[in-house]
């Protein structure tokens, strides 16, 4: 019996001295974020069930460079400076972790104007016999300006502010921090002209509310047969939805401005209103059956 314990515990020293230094040296949840791909997050992004393959040659196609690191990405980007990877410290984070055991890990980058663009992710812990990390789902793709701290993948259309990071040739990239920042600005903006009307004190006459445009369309439109304009560049500009196409921008300062709605290009200081209302000036090639 002696023997036999003896010749457990021979191998149980020999096979921990290769272990443990495999083990300390492995990649943790910081490693496995900064190395992410396109590929291994297709599975956190758009819609459930989707065909990951089949999503994988939409993005090459559309010149994406699939096996890019994230950490690449955000450092190769000229729109981007001063790039961290750390383990979120707040009083959500530690309650997550103390709830489902995982880590969070925030990829940050200084994004211009004061403001930093972060990705969230939650991550499964390497742990004794379960030497790596993996990260099982992206939680936030955000900007915040130390005030407001938006959501800038609310649907799977906005996705494509994070697939154009991995762009080969960096152009798309840097367009994407600037939509986004853009997009920043026209919510704030929202934010602001909300708080100031539930501040205002009451009129002593009723007058006409201000229009809100909500919408329910994926072009940003109230509704089919509304489409908005707005200023794009100083000039005249429309949103819609041009089916297999999907929602497409176009204007006369460009013949193709973007996909998205009204709030991804929009002017800041940009003034709205409805096709076919009086002083409400149409672009010069404005399609008579467009979809909102």
């Amino acid at each position: 019996m002696r023997t036999l314990f003896r010749i457990w515990l021979t191998l149980t020293i020999i096979s921990m001295v290769f272990y443990l230094p495999f083990y300390v040296f492995s990649n943790n949840a910081i490693n496995a974020v900064e190395e992410l791909t396109p590929d291994e997050i297709i599975p956190f992004t758009g819609i459930r069930g989707q065909d990951p393959e089949r999503v994988h040659n939409l993005l090459a196609r559309t010149d994406i460079d699939m096996s890019m690191e994230l950490e690449d990405a955000l450092e190769d980007n000229k729109s981007l400076s001063n790039i961290k990877f750390e383990y979120l410290q707040t009083p959500e984070a530690t309650r997550v972790e103390q709830a489902t055991g995982l880590k969070l890990v925030e990829a940050s980058a200084d994004a211009g104007n004061g403001r930093q663009l972060k990705l969230v992710f939650t991550v499964i812990p390497k742990r004794f016999l379960r030497s790596t990390a993996q990260v099982n789902g992206l939680l936030a793709l955000q900007i915040t300006d130390g005030k407001h701290t938006l959501t800038m993948n609310d649907g799977p259309n906005d996705e494509l502010h994070l697939w154009a990071l991995f762009e080969k040739s960096g152009k798309a990239g840097r367009e994407s921090v600037q939509r986004m920042n853009g997009r920043f600005d026209v919510m704030v903006a929202e934010i602001d002209a909300r708080e100031k009307a539930r501040n205002a004190p009451a009129a002593v006459t009723p007058s006409a509310p201000a229009r809100q445009f909500a919408s329910n369309t994926v072009a940003g439109n109230p509704g089919t047969d509304q489409v908005i304009i707005f200023q794009f560049d100083g000039k005249p500009a429309y949103c819609a939805d041009e089916g297999a196409d999907g929602a497409n921008c176009h204007g006369d300062s460009a013949a193709f401005i973007g996909q998205g709605s009204y709030k991804d290009y929009m002017d800041p200081d940009s003034s709205l209103c409805i096709a076919g209302e009086n002083d409400c000036t149409l672009p010069q090639f404005f399609p008579a059956d467009i979809r909102g």
